[in-house]
Protein backbone atom coordinates (compact mmCIF):
# COMPACT_ATOMS: atom_id res chain seq x y z
CA UNK A 1 0.00 0.00 0.00
CA UNK A 2 1.35 3.27 -1.11
CA UNK A 3 0.44 6.85 0.97
CA UNK A 4 0.64 10.01 -0.65
CA UNK A 5 1.55 12.87 1.98
CA UNK A 6 0.19 16.03 1.29
CA UNK A 7 1.49 19.11 3.34
CA UNK A 8 -0.61 21.76 4.53
CA UNK A 9 -0.06 24.88 2.94
CA UNK A 10 -0.93 27.70 5.20
CA UNK A 11 -3.06 30.78 3.57
CA UNK A 12 -2.29 34.38 5.10
CA UNK A 13 -5.19 36.42 4.98
CA UNK A 14 -5.23 39.89 6.34
CA UNK A 15 -8.11 41.61 8.13
CA UNK A 16 -10.37 42.91 5.23
CA UNK A 17 -13.72 44.83 4.91
CA UNK A 18 -15.98 42.92 2.23
CA UNK A 19 -19.30 44.84 0.89
CA UNK A 20 -21.47 42.81 -0.94
CA UNK A 21 -24.65 43.66 -2.57
CA UNK A 22 -27.41 41.31 -1.82
CA UNK A 23 -31.46 41.68 -1.83
CA UNK A 24 -32.78 40.73 1.81
CA UNK A 25 -37.18 40.75 1.61
CA UNK A 26 -37.35 40.71 5.03
CA UNK A 27 -36.57 40.51 8.62
CA UNK A 28 -36.13 36.64 8.57
CA UNK A 29 -34.12 36.61 5.38
CA UNK A 30 -31.63 39.60 7.01
CA UNK A 31 -31.69 36.91 10.66
CA UNK A 32 -30.84 33.98 8.26
CA UNK A 33 -27.97 36.14 6.65
CA UNK A 34 -26.40 37.19 9.67
CA UNK A 35 -26.79 33.59 11.18
CA UNK A 36 -24.96 31.94 8.85
CA UNK A 37 -21.79 34.61 8.52
CA UNK A 38 -21.29 34.93 11.83
CA UNK A 39 -20.57 31.23 11.80
CA UNK A 40 -17.93 31.60 9.25
CA UNK A 41 -14.26 30.98 10.92
CA UNK A 42 -12.22 34.51 10.99
CA UNK A 43 -15.69 36.66 10.61
CA UNK A 44 -15.77 39.56 13.40
CA UNK A 45 -17.99 41.92 12.55
CA UNK A 46 -21.43 41.82 10.51
CA UNK A 47 -23.94 45.14 9.42
CA UNK A 48 -26.71 44.69 6.95
CA UNK A 49 -28.32 47.81 5.75
CA UNK A 50 -31.84 46.24 4.12
CA UNK A 51 -32.72 50.13 3.00
CA UNK A 52 -29.25 49.80 0.36
CA UNK A 53 -29.52 45.85 -0.17
CA UNK A 54 -26.06 46.46 1.26
CA UNK A 55 -24.14 43.65 3.49
CA UNK A 56 -20.49 44.38 5.23
CA UNK A 57 -18.62 42.01 6.80
CA UNK A 58 -15.22 42.77 8.77
CA UNK A 59 -12.56 39.93 9.06
CA UNK A 60 -10.12 37.50 8.07
CA UNK A 61 -11.87 35.65 5.54
CA UNK A 62 -11.84 35.42 1.80
CA UNK A 63 -14.68 36.79 -0.41
CA UNK A 64 -15.70 33.63 -2.10
CA UNK A 65 -16.86 32.06 1.34
CA UNK A 66 -18.89 34.92 2.34
CA UNK A 67 -20.64 35.05 -1.16
CA UNK A 68 -21.56 31.01 -0.78
CA UNK A 69 -22.88 30.88 2.53
CA UNK A 70 -24.96 33.82 1.65
CA UNK A 71 -26.36 31.49 -1.13
CA UNK A 72 -26.49 28.69 0.77
CA UNK A 73 -29.39 30.83 2.43
CA UNK A 74 -31.18 31.45 -0.50
CA UNK A 75 -30.19 34.81 -0.81
CA UNK A 76 -28.38 36.48 -3.90
CA UNK A 77 -25.00 37.95 -3.34
CA UNK A 78 -22.40 39.61 -5.46
CA UNK A 79 -19.09 41.40 -4.51
CA UNK A 80 -19.09 45.47 -4.49
CA UNK A 81 -15.70 46.76 -5.06
CA UNK A 82 -14.61 47.53 -1.66
CA UNK A 83 -14.21 51.42 -0.44
CA UNK A 84 -11.86 49.92 1.86
CA UNK A 85 -8.22 49.43 0.78
CA UNK A 86 -6.12 46.48 2.04
CA UNK A 87 -4.25 47.93 5.28
CA UNK A 88 -2.20 45.86 7.77
CA UNK A 89 -4.44 44.29 10.23
CA UNK A 90 -5.47 46.99 12.79
CA UNK A 91 -7.25 46.54 15.79
CA UNK A 92 -10.15 49.26 15.51
CA UNK A 93 -12.68 49.24 13.11
CA UNK A 94 -12.10 51.03 9.48
CA UNK A 95 -14.03 54.87 9.89
CA UNK A 96 -17.72 54.90 9.30
CA UNK A 97 -17.96 51.37 10.27
CA UNK A 98 -20.17 50.80 13.25
CA UNK A 99 -20.24 46.95 14.46
CA UNK A 100 -24.09 45.64 15.06
CA UNK A 101 -22.64 42.49 17.12
CA UNK A 102 -19.54 43.03 18.57
CA UNK A 103 -18.73 38.99 19.61
CA UNK A 104 -19.50 37.41 15.89
CA UNK A 105 -17.12 34.84 15.26
CA UNK A 106 -15.14 35.40 18.38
Amino acid sequence: MEFLIIKKIDIIIIKQVVELKARLHCKACEKAVRKALCKIKGVRCVQIDSKSNKITVLGYMETKVIIKAIRKTGQKAEALPSSHPYEAPSPRLPTGFRCIIPRCGL
